[in-house]
């Protein structure tokens, strides 16, 4: 795992900032590139560079310089003596007037957050002293991130090393930062770093708190175009499977590769039926619910 402290180096050079420096852009520490002329012409997406053509709309006018590097995110400071909250909000309540829309820039930039806005940042953020809460937190992330890079930011009350070795697979995604101490540190960092959109997984318990923090501050110590928390249920599997709210009769499951139709619920068993109307059972503890069409259940 890199320690977030590496990041401050990779930051500067991603891929995406070298492109940018050789196309001869300058950034403004957002993800933002402009030309000698002050004119919008690229953003850092999820590591990768995207052009601004300014010949069309949408999603036509971006294209992607260079191929895609994992993006970093870097230490916005250190030391426990630095700014306040207050006077970090009251520092940023003076903000630089956004372009016109109907200007270059004001094209480039609405054009550039539409990207951000379909690409956004997967994040968790957790103490992860429950197992089966964190198990819940960590599959999330993975289902929202589909398959896209992610980071994890545990507390700092976290048995951060523990984490790491009960989860290797995921373990670099896993961030281990000092500074990471509340939700606005974090998101300040991803901010300052070239990120405008993102998703916030939590704990179901802590998602309005989570959330009316991250809202209150956008705008002042940092400026996403989308935010969107997702809360996760804190229950085990059992629980919620006994509450009947997961693996419902008719629901489409996987289960060891092998996908079906729930049309009997066991005490901790699923009956099902595949396309070929063959029935096999599957453990609620290795089942997954898919998002399928239903198959007939006319065997």
């Amino acid at each position: 795992m890199k320690q977030f402290t590496q990041f401050i180096t990779e930051a500067r050079t991603t891929k995406a900032s070298q492109e940018a420096m050789r196309l001869g852009l300058v950034g403004d520490g957002h993800g933002d590139w402009y030309d000698r002329q002050g004119n919008l012409k690229a953003k850092t997406v999820k590591g990768e560079l995207k052009m601004f053509s300014g010949q069309g709309s949408g999603n036509d006018e971006l294209g992607t310089a260079g191929s895609g590097a994992a993006a970093t995110v870097a230490k916005r400071g250190s030391g426990d003596d630095g700014p306040t909250l207050a006077s970090k909000v009251a520092a940023r309540s003076v903000q630089t007037a956004e372009p016109n829309p109907n200007s270059a820039n004001g094209q480039a930039k609405a054009a550039l957050q539409n990207v951000s806005r379909e690409n956004p940042l997967t994040i968790a953020f957790d103490k992860f002293d429950k197992d089966d809460v964190t198990d819940n937190i960590l599959a999330t992330v993975e289902e929202v991130s589909g398959g896209e890079y992610f980071y994890i930011f545990p507390s700092r009350e976290t048995e951060i090393e523990d984490l790491k070795n009960a989860y290797p697979k995921i373990s670099e995604s896993i961030v281990d930062d000092a500074n990471a101490e509340t939700i606005y540190d974090v998101l300040q960092s991803l901010y300052e770093n070239g990120f405008d959109a993102i998703n916030i997984v939590v704990r179901q318990s802590r998602a309005k708190e989570i959330s009316e923090l991250a809202l209150k501050a956008n705008g002042q110590l940092y400026n996403f175009v989308m935010m969107n928390v997702i809360p996760v249920d804190e229950r085990t599997i059992r629980e919620q499977y006994l509450a009947g709210d997961i693996f419902k009769d008719g629901s489409m499951i996987e289960s060891n590769s092998r996908v079906g139709q729930i049309f009997r619920r066991g005490a901790n068993h699923l009956i099902c039926v595949d396309e070929n109307k063959e029935i096999f059972r599957a453990w609620i503890s290795e089942a997954k619910e898919l998002d399928k069409l239903f198959l007939p259940l006319d065997f």
